[in-house]
């Protein structure tokens, strides 16, 4: 995470010229960088006023971005996003946010939220259909396209997400919890806490499993639970193992099983969707509501697909 928080502490000095500038009236907020960028594809040097819709490309350098609201955006070297005044499209490469309060990022299908305006968080895109979220402080929330929670980001963790595009049963880990006569699965990678429902269950109270089934959208989840998963089979898996046994997990992202990125990510901004050489953890690939998701090895990382290897389609 040292590159995050490198940008953090930029973010949070606010150095440069105009970092803090007013925009002018009917403006959402002002864009400075040292340097050439694209607006709405004219190039522009140094700064200018952003308007709803603008649509902002990075060259060589960071751009930073103050918005009405006071929440502040840095957008990495080779990136693209259209901004508005409660939210970012990003389209490609990264972006930092800080004092989010408000303010979401949208990012293949994937909308990103801060918990608390004191949310410091970064996203990438890496390689066709990956998110790869940090949380630097506070913490980031992750909805689908259909608004349901499919991830909690902590304060100094990351996560890589992605879409899948095979619809199909979902696949959590975790401790199995019965609260008032209902089941409850927090699972380990994602933080999202689910109800899940069968008759596999009973037996497998207060025990580490991984379950997989299909969620019932006409179904109400109890309080702190997301949906309601209705199980198709349920597995032990004991503490220190990998979910589904020996050569059960997922490959490593990227082709061939390797676990390391392409070469890029720079501190300060990094390349647009280039990533800085970690590798996506290979012990739990969750897959929830139509998303896989994996941990990330020291920071956001590498490139590739979470959908190989042994991971199921995902969920309706």
């Amino acid at each position: 995470m040292r590159a995050s928080l490198a940008v953090l502490v930029i973010l949070q000095l606010g150095s440069g010229p105009g970092w803090g500038a007013e925009p002018r009236s009917g403006a959402i907020g002002t864009i400075v960088t040292n340097g050439a960028f694209r607006l709405n594809q004219a190039t522009v040097i140094n700064n200018a006023t952003l308007f709803e819709g603008a649509t902002i490309e990075t060259g060589a350098v960071v751009s930073r971005v103050t918005f009405s609201s006071g929440t502040r955006l840095l957008m990495g070297t080779e990136s693209k996003g259209r901004v508005f005044g409660d939210h970012l499209v990003l389209d490609r490469g990264q972006s930092w946010i800080d004092k989010a309060d408000g303010f979401r990022v949208e990012a293949r299908g994937l909308t990103i939220l801060p918990e608390t305006g004191a949310s410091t968080g970064r996203v990438l895109l890496a390689g066709t259909a990956r998110v790869e979220v940090a949380a630097l402080t506070g913490s980031l929330r992750v909805l689908n396209s259909r608004g349901l929670t499919v991830a909690n980001v902590a304060a100094g963790t990351a996560l890589a997400l992605e879409p899948q595009p095979v619809m199909g049963p979902s696949r959590l880990t975790g401790r199995l919890m019965n609260r008032g006569g209902h089941y409850l699965l927090k699972d380990e990678t994602t933080r999202v806490t689910v109800e899940v429902t069968g008759p596999q269950l009973k037996g497998n109270t207060g025990r580490r499993v991984e379950v997989t089934g299909v969620t019932d959208a006409a179904a109400t989840p109890v309080s702190d639970a997301t949906q309601v998963i209705r199980v198709a089979r349920v597995m032990q898996a004991p503490d220190g193992t990998a979910p589904g046994g020996a050569g059960g997990g997922t490959a490593p992202a990227g082709s061939g099983g390797t676990g390391g990125g392409a070469a890029g990510g720079t501190a300060g901004g990094g390349t647009g969707g280039a990533a800085s050489g970690s590798a996506v953890s290979v012990t739990l690939i969750a897959i929830i509501g139509g998303v896989a998701a994996a941990a990330v090895v020291g920071g956001l990382a590498a490139t590739g697909g979470l959908g190989g290897g042994a991971a199921a389609p995902v969920s309706r």
